[in-house]
């Protein structure tokens, strides 16, 4: 289905005239001005969720309301010298709990706020109870990111494992056992992982793991020449390689001459953008005095990082596996979303 058209918004407005404490019409205003950004006029998308949930506090409001001011109005909110939406998100979607759902759009929206938050042993019984519900991937993959996290490998083992059987279309469940079995020591099948993964590497796009992330897991097992072919078999013209230490110091162990190349050209660029800074360029005259200051002296940090790691050599990083691992982002969880097909109400 598609989204709620203009003409749409429009008709449910009118309703509204007539029935302006109809929960459900409220709730899809809500989403209509959501979806039609030339629609608003101020914050509208905001008012209606929140309307809902202060006319009647059900499953539906609560858990709408959450939703929008986690992902939508966290982004925005600084617009109105507002800062406190994410607070305020986990406290509503906490009541949306003692309502005690049924489905397992408040369970997941939940333990998935925690575990963004970095609380994974509380979000766990929450994501737990929202498998219960409903046995998705997704909600598997991100149970497991939550023990991986506690260091409970064995058991993010298990579940990575499964959910990687179930569609991983991007192989990121994949990608994190491989992570998973290094920490467990299991070196032999975390190749087997990364030989499969090479194999699926998509030049120059990221549809799937890239190569780059490919090349991490080379690296961690110390094969610095599949790693080299990793990273440049997903090519290296879109990213700053001195950017991803990991993959700079494989191409300096492996190809040196390359890495030199690349780095040079790295900072070459740098200087050319310093140049174009105090000289006006019109490519930078969006900036302010302020952000011109800040941002040439980020390029004169980098070009003397750069300098001195030719000058002295790459030494090999120390990585924190944590920061590789890869979650599934939450999705649309609200009820009654047409786009996406969502559950009308809590059922």
């Amino acid at each position: 289905m598609a989204s709620t058209s203009a003409q749409q918004l429009d008709d449910l407005l009118k309703k509204f005239e007539e029935h302006p404490n109809d929960l459900d019409l409220i709730n899809a205003i809500a989403i209509g001005y959501f979806e039609n950004y030339a629609k608003k006029k101020d914050k509208e998308d905001y008012d209606f969720f929140e309307k809902a949930y202060l006319l009647e506090k059900t499953v539906k409001s609560t858990h709408n309301f959450a939703w929008f001011l986690y992902f939508e109005w966290s982004e925005i909110e600084w617009r109105w010298n507002e800062d406190l939406a994410i607070p305020k998100a986990l406290s509503i979607q906490k009541e949306c709990l003692e309502l005690n759902p049924k489905s397992f759009y408040p369970y997941y929206q939940y333990g998935y706020m925690l575990m963004a938050d970095g609380d994974y042993k509380e979000a766990i019984p929450y994501l737990r109870q929202a498998m219960r519900i409903e046995n998705r991937r997704d909600i598997e993959h991100n149970l497991a990111c939550s023990y991986f996290q506690l260091g409970d490998y064995d058991i993010a083992k298990i579940y990575f494992s499964n959910a990687a059987k179930r569609f991983d279309l991007e192989n990121r469940s994949l990608f994190n056992l491989a992570l998973t079995l290094f920490k467990l020591g299991q070196y032999n099948q975390l190749q087997e992982i990364a030989d499969d993964l090479f194999e699926m590497i998509e030049r120059n796009v990221h549809k799937t793991v890239s190569g780059y992330e490919v090349a991490i897991l080379y690296f961690l097992i110390e094969d610095y020449s599949k790693a080299t072919a990793a990273t440049l078999k997903q090519g290296v013209s879109g990213i700053c390689l001195f950017d991803w230490p990991a993959l700079s110091f494989v191409l300096a162990q492996t190809d040196k001459d390359l890495w030199l190349e690349i780095i040079q050209d790295e900072i070459t660029d740098r200087k050319k953008w310093l140049d174009e800074i105090q000289n006006n360029h019109e490519d930078w005259e969006d900036l302010s005095t302020e952000e011109k200051q800040t941002r040439s002296e980020e390029f004169r940090v980098e070009i003397a990082s750069r300098e001195k790691a030719i000058q002295t050599g790459m030494g090999k990083p120390q990585l924190d596996i944590n920061h590789y691992l890869r979650i599934e982002y939450c999705s649309c969880l609200l009820f009654d979303c047409k786009r996406h097909k969502n559950k009308a109400d809590d059922q």
